[in-house]
């Protein structure tokens, strides 16, 4: 990878040839110019990847080279820092006015000003425009960094540009759109997402780049709210995943089931339970929002608090199977009783065993308890409709038809829930 040049422009001789060996020291290449009017030639001639510009010089002075290069297209994109001994308020005032990325005084500590070299570099490659770029980009009336302005605040910029066309967002291979006309959203995509969902999805996005090209939209209109609900709406869901962020990476990542959340009991709502049932170490939290029909961020907030009890995590727990009973019990999604659940470190310990793959013996191993009170916690829980165990079913077999709702065989009146070696240690 090629080096960063920087041109350094000083009329004292001394002042170059000491910057010249800390730029190269610091791994720039680097190119002098002794006042404003040779600077500029050096520019055209090869283009640096940032200034470092002394104030006071004969011929052309620091602040009107700024000025030139700042108000040149083809240059106004390269950073220029101010390096002077001009340290009254007034002169960086005039300095910044006329364009300069930053504003330092020569008698700093040399690490800051590769400090502040450095920093600004990454700051510039963010708003660089790609050599050779597609059209899109080329004709943007608005670009910039996601890391620098946030996507309301981009979002914002699009509107108040009052025309029709394209905001687009880009991260690596990532990108979505949001599609305006006159001033108004009307559609929004991002990756298998669509309409509102699509906005809020990219209101997350904080790294990246935005740009809005003017231009036909397309005439699909899957949005219908104002932009101003669609931001308040936006504001609230980053303040959420704000505070989930901190224990989910994001809502494409895999829960499983921990089968020692702690010693104090665990209490679950009916919510709570809808969701801790689909958990199976394979799907993921998007998909199972999908499936208990409730808003993302919704399940969200659910999974947060049981991985906050200790109830989930995003780690496999791996155990080993047995074989000792042959029924494989299923978790079950209605729950009876009032709610919240309360349920002691056993029997969370026995629910977070069963993926509707492990037999009886493998979860009794896991669990650690005797059979009669294995028998005590499976029971309690088939009454309470957290379970229900085919006895047909055994690991590698195929289900068995499923029992009715209350968990009672259609033929005998009786809970159908285990094997014959349950009845036998005091089940029914």
């Amino acid at each position: 990878m090629s080096k960063d040049l920087v041109l350094m422009v000083d009329d004292e001789l001394d002042n170059r040839v000491m910057m010249r060996y800390f730029l190269e020291s610091w791994g720039y290449d680097v190119e002098l110019a002794s006042n404003g009017e040779e600077a500029l030639k050096r520019v055209a001639a090869k283009r640096p990847s940032l200034v470092l510009l002394d104030l006071e010089m004969p011929v052309m002075d620091g602040f009107e080279t700024c000025h030139r290069l700042k108000e040149d297209p083809e240059t106004e994109h390269i950073p220029v820092i101010m390096f002077t001994g001009l340290e009254s308020t007034s002169d960086k005032v005039k300095g910044i006015r006329r364009g300069a990325d930053d504003y330092v005084v020569k008698t700093v500590d040399p690490e800051e000003i590769q400090a502040r070299i450095e920093m600004i570099l990454r700051r510039s490659r963010r708003y660089e425009p790609a050599q050779g770029g597609d059209k899109e980009s080329s004709d943007a009336v608005l670009s910039g960094s996601l890391e620098e302005k946030s996507f309301p605040e981009a979002f914002q910029l699009a509107l108040a540009y009052g025309q029709s066309g394209t905001l687009v967002l880009r991260n690596g291979d990532k990108d979505g759109r949001v599609y305006l006309n006159d001033g108004v959203v009307i559609h929004a995509e991002a990756a298998s997402l669509s309409g509102e969902d699509a906005f809020y999805d990219l209101a997350l996005w904080n790294k990246g780049n935005f740009s809005y090209t003017v231009g036909e939209v397309s005439p699909e209109q899957s949005i219908r709210k104002s932009g101003t609900s669609l931001l308040m709406e936006a504001t609230r869901r980053m303040d959420e995943w704000n505070l989930i962020s901190s224990k989910i990476a994001s809502f494409d990542v895999v829960p499983h089931r921990v089968a020692t959340p702690g010693a104090e009991p665990l209490r679950l709502t009916r919510s709570d339970w809808k969701v801790t049932s689909l958990v199976d170490g394979q799907r993921t939290i998007r998909q199972i929002a999908v499936e208990v029909g409730a808003d993302v961020y919704e399940v969200g907030r659910a999974v947060f608090g049981l991985i906050t009890l200790g109830a989930l995590s995003f780690e496999p727990d791996k155990n080993e199977r047995d074989n000792f009973f042959d029924a494989v019990p299923e978790l079950r999604l209605d729950l009876r009783g009032e709610e919240p659940y309360e349920l002691s470190a056993v029997s969370w310990k026995l629910l977070a065993a069963i993926d509707g793959k492990r037999d009886l013996g493998a979860i009794t191993h896991i669990v650690g308890l005797a059979p009669r009170k294995m028998a005590e916690v499976l029971k309690d829980l088939a009454e309470r409709g957290f379970i229900r165990v085919n006895k047909q079913r055994a690991r590698g077999e195929a289900a068995a038809p499923a029992v009715k709702e209350n968990g009672k065989s259609a033929e005998t009146g009786k809970v159908e829930a285990f094997s014959p070696r349950i009845r036998a240690v005091g089940f029914e």
